[in-house]
């Protein structure tokens, strides 16, 4: 990076030292050292993606747990790649020039690589032989910014074999000047660069016949991802285009069974973290989606309410939220929505999470970080970058208190259906009736009398 300064009215370009790039470097790399993962970190995550692999997905929790921890990475991995990125040219020229004199820039340089290629290495030997876990880390995630396909980028990269050849070369050159280098030791400033460089030594591998078999590994990972991708691809485009065409099957004029005046009357015993379980009597939809009830939606109270429990909310959602009491997943994603909206429907049902007012608000809270994803139209949970109705309830709530889900298997794919959340309400456990509306006839029901006629509207 070039800098300018004022001579006689003119501004020059003034060329960067090697020490204003490398007085930077080192700071970069001492300060980001105790943030790349240990062998110990990689383990705990194994644990977790082991749990996660025998159930065939991860939990909200540890799905949560792995994506902070893969985030961290991915954040500490560009800051070392950018300032790699800032040596290099420095370093190339005093290879092109044959001075070697700068022990230093070496040192530093040779040392992020190290850092890269080690943690890169326990990633990649870790993930890619679990299908679960290689697929969760492959997955965008719009609350932390990853972007799809970050393992398998960092896959390609460690089997590059232009990454190979430089990285070897650097090996070579630690290794012949061994004792040029001891010199760096007692230096105040690159000392210690040097100790975090000889605490990587013992994962440096340059061992050819090893890369070319696992180049033969990434290769044939590769071919398998194209074509799991591709038809991922077509597939969810099918499900995207009849699941937009089933959501707007039904008669737009006819008249919705929920009045203004029953909606005003259950409004007033909404609390916020209430599921709203809807019905339209007229839906194509109820044609594919499991039981008599189909379709949820949580109600997040009002701003004063959301104000008063303490939810925690960044100021672009505070501002989208302001006027809204409701977050729905629908065709058009997870959105804050209106009360009126979501209850323009046939038949409701209002069950409330047995939790205290803290609990409630880390439960929204959470919900609200999925605000913005698109809807799955795969309706695939173990999947978090877009998700179906119920799966913001799932994520919300899952861990929190006493509040532990199971998904079940449905059509293939396992799931949690708005029926399973309704279970739980008529059998008490996490969650209780407060209200019935339209199961069968335009009656309004409360407590005891709407838990007994829930039952029946379902159960045989």
């Amino acid at each position: 990076m070039t800098s300018t300064e004022r001579e006689g009215g003119l501004e020059k370009l003034i060329e960067p030292t090697i020490d204003d790039v490398l007085l930077p470097a080192v700071r970069t790399v001492v300060a980001v050292s105790g943030q790349l993962p240990t062998f110990d970190d990689v383990q705990a995550m194994l644990d977790v993606a082991q749990k996660a692999s025998e159930r065939g997905h991860f939990l909200p929790d540890e799905d949560d747990q792995l994506r902070a921890t893969f985030s961290s990475y991915l954040g500490t991995r560009a800051a070392l790649m950018t300032t790699l990125e800032e040596l290099k040219p420095l370093v190339l020229n005093e290879l092109k020039t044959g001075d070697t004199q700068r022990l230093d820039l070496f040192l530093v340089s040779f040392c992020i690589a190290s850092m890269l290629m080690r943690s890169g290495k326990f990633l990649v030997d870790t993930a890619r032989k679990d299908k679960v876990l290689w697929r969760k880390l492959d997955e965008p995630e719009p609350r932390l910014g990853i972007p799809r396909k970050q393992f398998t980028r960092i896959y390609e990269s460690m089997r590059s074999v232009q990454n190979y050849m430089t990285f070897s070369t650097g090996v070579n050159f630690w290794n012949d000047n061994r004792d040029r280098f001891a010199t760096l030791a007692d230096d105040p400033t690159f000392g210690p660069v040097y100790e975090l460089q000889l605490a990587e030594e013992p994962y440096i591998d340059t061992n050819l016949n090893e890369f070319a078999k696992n180049r033969i590994q990434y290769r044939a990972h590769s071919i398998r991802r194209r074509r799991k991708s591709a038809l991922k691809k077509v597939s969810f485009a099918m499900f995207e285009a009849s699941g937009r065409v089933i959501a707007e099957l039904r008669n737009q004029w006819r008249r919705k069974r929920v009045t203004p005046g029953v909606q005003r009357k259950v409004k007033k015993l909404l609390q916020p973290g209430d599921v709203i379980i809807t019905r339209h009597d007229d839906a194509a939809s109820n044609l594919f989606l499991p039981g008599f009830w189909p379709h949820g939606a949580l109600y997040i109270g009002t701003h004063d309410q959301r104000v008063a429990l303490g939810v925690d909310m960044d100021e672009d959602r505070l501002a989208r939220s302001r006027e809204s009491d409701v977050l729905e997943a629908r065709k058009d994603g997870v959105l804050f929505r209106q009360l009126a909206d979501t209850l323009t429907v046939d038949a409701f049902v209002v069950i409330r999470p047995k939790l205290t007012a803290e609990e409630i608000s880390n439960g929204l809270s959470q919900a609200f970080t999925h605000e913005g994803k698109k809807y799955d139209f795969e309706f695939d949970f173990r999947r978090s970058d877009r998700l179906v109705c119920t799966e913001i309830i799932y994520r919300a709530f899952h861990g929190v208190g006493e509040i532990q889900f199971e998904l079940s298997k449905r059509a293939g794919r396992v799931c949690l259906s708005a029926e399973d959340l309704l279970d739980r309400a008529v059998d008490g456990t996490g969650f209780e009736v407060v209200a019935v509306y339209g199961e069968s006839g335009n009656r309004f029901s409360t407590g005891e009398t709407a838990r007994q006629r829930l039952m029946e509207s379902y159960r045989d």
